[in-house]
């Protein structure tokens, strides 16, 4: 299967990222999105030096319509439909307006670089994304004011961000179709902390304070090691879980599969997996990310939280990040709008009988 033999150009482009400190997950994500930029190249027998702005358009709509290897594997070949439980809707077969406008951005990079090191194109295939090239609002005056920036070519439009917090009756649902004291404090976990799902699932014994019920955590972007709070019940989820016989050896990880014959690190799928078959009853389809934004709905109405609390606990780096949490959900909404009109209307005020209604209506100035 092309390509064959290593992609210097890549290669030396990715080198280029791993030194100025991008993740191994950045570089995995760019390397793949690379790989099928090429070999979308080699079926159009189309040296990838001399791709065209034509070529970045005809990937863009291949991406629009062709089935992901995610579907591929689960025999998806529909687009999702909407869950009645969520109000979500479930992963389709083509790729996600982020997966393209990704895709973009990736092919953007690797071309300025391959231009600046002189690897062999003269020109970047990729539009800009914006006319002046930078970030937008970078220099923006303050006395002038903002206008709205124009979508780059061939940038998919990206619906607005929703939060997505689970009831608290769907909550005990799932928790109750649980099986293991291991899903069990994961889930405590998630839901009491708002860490992420990679964060918890890379955590080590040693990591974990059961008199302060904290823990740390790597975060995801900065890589800071921060101490989180969890619930005192998710300490006792996970004392439980740990009397089964897992190992505990400082620096293991905590959280490994159950069978006793092949036991290894629990990864994000298995993870997912796990959450998927605890809401088969109930039906839903609600992510493990979704467990992040209960936390913080959870913290948000809680009067003893200000919004900054919730900042820090979920580690955001700016505020208007958190205030995403606010929001109404139309769910809440419209249960307000039914309440309200099913309400019985308040009685006409009416005057009380030891008072004389004419001096009252006389004094009021209100006709007969």
């Amino acid at each position: 299967m092309f390509p064959d033999s290593e992609h210097l150009a890549a290669s030396s482009f990715l080198r280029d990222l791993s030194a100025s400190d991008c993740s191994p997950a950045t570089l995995r994500s760019y390397a793949y999105d690379l790989l099928r930029w090429f070999r979308f190249l080699h079926g159009r027998s189309t040296p990838w030096e001399k791709a065209e702005r034509l070529d970045v358009r005809a990937l863009v709509e291949h991406m629009q319509v062709a089935p992901t290897a995610n579907s591929l594997r689960k025999g998806l070949n529909e687009p999702g439909t909407l869950n009645v439980i969520t109000r979500k809707r479930g992963s389709g077969t083509a790729f996600s307006a982020n997966s393209i406008n990704h895709q973009l951005t990736v092919l953007s990079s690797f071309y300025d670089f391959a231009m600046e090191m002189d690897l062999g194109p003269l020109v970047n295939p990729v539009p800009r994304q914006r006319l002046a090239g930078g970030r937008p609002y970078a220099h923006h005056d303050p006395m002038k004011p903002f206008t709205r920036s124009r979508r780059g070519t061939y940038r998919q439009r990206v619906p607005r961000p929703a939060w997505r917090g689970i009831p608290d009756d769907s909550v005990a649902t799932i928790f109750a179709g649980l099986k293991h004291h291991r899903d069990r404090a994961l889930l405590s976990f998630w839901l009491s902390s708002g860490v992420r799902a990679e964060e918890l699932l890379g955590l080590r014994h040693g990591d974990y304070d059961f008199g302060e019920h904290t823990f740390i955590v790597t975060s995801k972007g900065t890589r800071n090691r921060d101490t989180v709070p969890a619930s005192a019940d998710a300490f006792v989820w996970l004392a439980l879980y740990m009397r089964e016989g897992q190992p505990a050896s400082p620096g293991d990880p905590v959280w490994w599969t159950l069978a006793p014959k092949n036991r290894r690190p629990l990864t994000y799928g298995a993870a997912r997996r796990m959450f998927t078959r605890a809401q088969h009853a109930l039906g839903s389809n609600w992510t493990l990310h979704d467990l992040r934004h209960t936390a913080a709905e959870r913290m948000i109405a809680d009067p003893a939280f200000t919004l900054v609390d919730v900042q820090t606990v979920l580690r955001h780096a700016h505020v208007t990040t958190t205030t995403i949490y606010t929001q109404p959900r139309m769910e809440d909404v419209l249960q307000k709008v039914l309440e309200h009109y099913a309400r019985p209307r308040p009685p006409a005020p009416t005057i009380e009988p030891e008072y004389d209604g004419a001096a009252t209506r006389e004094l009021l100035g209100l006709g007969e």
